[in-house]
């Protein structure tokens, strides 16, 4: 993982709540957990290694989910006070969409609202933090959703981008779904009747001064104007259905293959994990409309056969290109 990505010093109180319901001695690692909360972010990679201590520490089955069940409003910051002042589920759903670099700033979140399904899925353009890292922000945010909502709301599908473990019984007892590995994103899905549940804690004013300080927080946050103009070519040169390779870019951005490549390094991006995530941001949007047939669909992916097209979104999304048409 590369070192400029960061996670918010919030959540090391989920850690800590954690270490304090075992019953091991913690208090050496308690103590460098503790070294980091005078810090407003810590790097993902310092993030990683404080998991992977508690993991030994603490060795059961899939741990990150028993620690990103200690969730709770205060580990968040100003995100999950936002949260819980909302009218809506939907709406504080929403809010985490837009504040989710003051949090988890590591890879992009996208929702996506498909028929009766709300789609929430991370990618991998950055990098992939491993599976315990995974497992304890997806079982988090679960369970902040739980709390904000007051009540018990299960995933109908969720897919972790890692490889498959050797027992995945652990993940579909916690989560009460059916839990699969693979593809190039993380994917939690749920019912979109969720979205329409009230929650009793809103409270209007309080969110409207809430919502001010995290959009003056979220501007306070280094942008990646690069990776910003990168995706936004990818995404135009895929709809012209142009030849999206390194060649044709660098010619776009005025650039040498050579200057193109250093850039990606430096910004830890992996150019095919992010054109996937473009051509699957772009199927989302193609798949709404009923005109297009699925074939039509691939052509203008990039995809002249379309046994590849359907390949390219089972890796995606774990499911075939037919299925999104029931």
């Amino acid at each position: 993982m590369n070192s400029s990505l960061y996670v918010n010093s919030s959540l090391i109180g989920m850690l800590i709540d954690y270490l304090e319901a075992q019953t091991v001695d913690s208090t050496v690692l308690r103590q460098k957990i503790l070294h980091y909360q005078q810090y407003d972010r810590i790097s993902a990679v310092d993030w990683i290694i404080l998991l992977n201590e508690i993991a030994i520490l603490t060795p059961v089955p899939a741990v990150g989910l028993l620690i990103g069940q200690q969730i709770k409003a205060a580990h968040t910051g100003i995100v999950g006070y936002l949260g819980l002042s909302c009218s809506s589920v939907g709406e504080a759903v929403s809010l985490f969409e837009r504040f989710a670099r003051l949090i988890y700033d590591v890879n992009s979140l996208s929702i996506t609202l498909e028929g009766h399904l709300v789609s929430i899925s991370w990618g991998s353009e950055h990098g992939t933090p491993g599976q315990l890292a995974d497992e304890t922000a997806i079982s988090a945010f679960a369970t902040m959703i739980q709390t904000i909502a007051g009540q018990a709301m299960y995933p109908t599908r969720i897919n972790f981008i890692n490889p498959t473990p050797a027992d995945k019984s652990p993940y579909e007892r916690f989560f009460h779904c059916p839990v699969s590995f693979g593809g190039i994103r993380t994917i939690v899905e749920f019912p979109a009747e969720y979205l329409n549940i009230a929650l009793q804690n809103r409270d209007s004013n309080l969110l409207h001064l809430l919502e001010g300080h995290a959009q003056s927080l979220l501007s306070t946050l280094p942008s990646d104007q690069f990776e910003t103009q990168l995706k936004s070519l990818l995404t135009e040169i895929v709809q012209k259905q142009e030849e999206p390779s390194l060649v044709h870019i660098a010619m776009r951005m005025n650039t040498s293959i050579r200057t193109l490549q250093r850039k990606l390094n430096q910004h830890d991006i992996k150019f095919q994990e992010l054109l996937a995530s473009v051509k699957l941001d772009l199927f989302n949007q193609y798949i709404k409309n009923e005109k297009l047939t699925l074939f039509e669909i691939a052509l203008r992916l990039g995809y002249s056969e379309q046994s590849a097209f359907t390949r390219a979104v089972k890796r995606w999304t774990g499911e075939l290109p037919k299925n999104f048409r029931k």
